[in-house]
């Protein structure tokens, strides 16, 4: 396969492997709302509503302090950021090419089996019985033609005559 032709199919293969991808996490979805009742409960039980107001007024009196360390922290974090970004962007470049993988190894298989070899054998074999039809069909009509024109000359020469 060409360099051009694996360009080209790599979006298809990845989009194939995310598809399986995605299969896989349908999957996985009844277990995860089985548990999901029990994980807002415990997260109910660490919130205690009675202590809210409290916490309320505190914010209110400590909001400057808070504000100046939110500029420092801003700071520092735009450099993780940027870090983050940077793993970010390979971890994504690797994740589409491990998509692409996969969904050329389904592609793969899929045309490896035997039904897809029997479908393939099954389409040439009845595009040649297609090309014979058509050109018997083709020959009918050019035999059909010709029959009609010699009818039409013999007839007009009869008449002439």
């Amino acid at each position: 396969m060409s360099t051009a032709t694996k360009k080209a199919t790599k979006p298809l293969y990845a989009a194939i492997g995310a598809g399986t991808t995605a299969l896989e996490k349908a999957r996985e979805l009844p277990q995860r709302v089985t548990t999901l009742p029990g994980t807002l409960k415990s997260l109910n039980e660490k919130i205690d509503l009675r202590e809210l107001p409290k916490q309320i007024q505190s914010l209110g009196t400590s909001v400057p302090d808070r504000a100046g360390k939110l500029v420092d922290r801003s700071r520092k974090l735009t450099d993780k950021t940027q870090k983050r970004l940077s793993k970010l962007t390979k971890r994504a470049s690797k994740n589409y090419t491990d998509l692409s993988k996969r969904g050329e190894k389904l592609v793969t298989k899929v045309r490896k089996s035997a039904p897809s070899k029997r479908a393939a054998a099954q389409t040439k074999s009845a595009r040649a019985r297609i090309k014979a039809a058509a050109t018997s069909v083709r020959k009918a009509a050019e035999a059909n033609i010709e029959a009609v024109s010699s009818a039409v000359d013999k007839a007009t020469s009869e008449q002439a005559s």
